[in-house]
């Protein structure tokens, strides 16, 4: 593991794959938007950060796929992201 600091940077909306609702799990959506730390906190954590491939274009979605479908659904333009 590393122990370089974990930097988010900004990733418009656009760029990034789709993402299909009825392909998530609606229990997870639930806990996103209504669990204990507040969506804007999720979406912004540096300890599980959504994670794009930086090879494709729209970027391919690693890591936070109900993050990136929830932003989306409340009109975010981008996401914090890192690439890996």
């Amino acid at each position: 593991m590393s122990d370089e600091p974990v930097v988010l940077v900004d990733v418009s909306l656009s760029d990034i794959e789709e993402v299909d609702g009825d392909e998530l799990d609606k229990k997870k959506l639930d806990a996103l938007e209504n669990g204990y730390d507040s969506f804007e906190d999720q979406l912004n954590s540096v300890q599980y950060p959504i994670a794009l491939d930086r090879e494709s274009k729209p970027y391919g979605i690693i890591n936070g796929r109900h993050r990136i479908y929830l932003a989306r659904e409340k009109g975010y333009s981008s996401v914090p992201a890192v690439f890996a």
